[in-house]
């Protein structure tokens, strides 16, 4: 990888992160820790980020857009679209929360599946127009413009009278001892009402949300049935997932 390459790559990885470790581009990138520390220096002398002991942090504090979130990591996130599509059945009835995954999951469902699926985000409502088969019943409420998804009351007093066969939900960040965490309170609070109206709760998660523990506490670990994630699932990372319990995929 280029160094102009590799140091963009740095800048996305802040802008949706809001933080990045040396150590940890230096296995991503597969360039040495000294590689990683000269990117720094060159992006921190642009001042395009604020460099740190042991990584870098943004120079702004604007939380990254849904745009600029749903094209990031798509690799992985189709690649965790595909092993979730296997899920879904005839006649199921499906909560989806507003994650770019869930958007990329939403564009595979094939078009022979009939399903009822709710869901508070605008992009992957306008998405299941487009299937043939599948009942949207889009939740309204307040509309939180940058992450465009419903909020509030109305969402949570509408998903509290559901019984749903599936919930897929992307998450801020997940492990094994604070469960699954979200930096938004709002957001929070209304996938725990997903949670308990589902028989089956399935996160979608990248790799870089593995570990991770965000502001606000969702649920615990043992209320959720099954992480799917880009990597693979006989990773020693998710030993202590597994003696939980959890099913990876």
């Amino acid at each position: 990888m280029l160094k102009e390459e590799r140091q963009n790559h740095i800048l996305d990885k802040i802008k949706l992160n809001r933080k990045v470790l040396s150590s940890d581009l230096s296995i991503e990138l597969n360039v040495s820790e000294d590689t990683i520390r000269r990117d720094l220096n060159d992006l921190s002398s642009k001042k395009l980020i604020k460099k740190v002991h042991g990584g870098a942090l943004p120079i702004d504090t604007k939380a990254p857009s849904y745009e600029e979130r749903k094209f990031y990591s798509l690799k992985e996130k189709n690649s965790i679209a595909k092993k979730a599509v296997n899920l879904i059945k005839d006649g199921q009835v499906i909560i989806m929360s507003g994650s770019t995954t869930n958007l990329q999951l939403a564009k595979i469902i094939p078009s022979d599946v009939n399903a009822t699926i709710y869901t508070y985000s605008l992009p992957i409502a306008l998405q299941l127009t487009e299937h043939p088969s599948i009942e949207i019943i889009f939740i309204g409420g307040k509309l939180n413009k940058p992450a465009q998804v419903t909020v509030g009351l109305d969402v949570v007093s509408s998903i509290s009278q559901l019984r749903a066969d599936l919930c897929f939900m992307g998450t801020g960040g997940i492990n094994v001892l604070n469960g699954m965490t979200e930096p938004n309170w709002e957001v929070s609070h209304i996938k725990k009402c997903m949670i308990e109206a589902s028989n089956k709760v399935i996160v979608l998660c990248t790799n870089n949300k593995i570990n991770e523990i965000k502001r606000y506490s969702v649920t615990p670990l043992n209320q959720i049935n099954t992480i799917i994630t880009d990597l693979d699932p006989n990773n020693q990372i998710f030993i202590p997932y597994k003696e939980k319990g959890v099913e990876i995929l």
